[in-house]
């Protein structure tokens, strides 16, 4: 994965800015898990890789910005630039810093390691709780509010 967009003003790059110099990985281990994940810089992006175990009621790993507020409710969609080998990956977008609060997710398939552009509408982020869907929308107050943003 590389870069993501908002609108052509908003702009995250991992390749060219190193802009994922500051996230961090957050693992199932915090809950008593077993997997493992971390990063690396490449010439064009950066590389998320780890190994996901579901022993122990594990099952997650993860690469997250800091907790910064971002009042995206101006935007409609975002861009993903990205590529994975053979797992489906998702993007978070967390309005809270508790880990059992509702937060949202959008899917990224696998794409055989092809570079692929995905256009994401906020309309279809789907409503996750403690990993589960749930019912619900993303609302325009929720956009205001985002706090963190990031990959599992």
């Amino acid at each position: 994965m590389t870069t993501f967009l908002w609108s052509q003003e908003s702009l995250v790059d991992f390749g060219k800015y190193k802009d994922g110099e500051r996230w961090k990985i957050t693992n199932d281990g915090v809950m008593g898990g077993l997997s493992e994940g971390d990063y690396r810089f490449s010439d064009d992006g950066v590389v998320f890789s780890g190994k996901i175990s579901l022993e122990n009621n594990g099952g997650f790993s993860s690469y997250r910005s800091q907790y910064k507020k971002r009042d995206l409710s101006s935007f409609k969609k975002l861009i993903i630039r990205y590529r994975s080998k053979q797992y489906d990956m998702g993007f978070t977008l967390e309005m809270d810093r508790r880990w059992f609060v509702p937060y949202y997710k959008a899917n990224l398939p696998a794409t055989n390691w092809k570079w692929e552009e995905k256009e994401i509408a906020f309309s279809d982020f789907v409503k996750y709780n403690i990993g589960r869907e749930r019912d619900g929308k993303l609302s325009q107050k929720e956009l205001k509010n985002i706090l963190r943003i990031g990959f599992i």
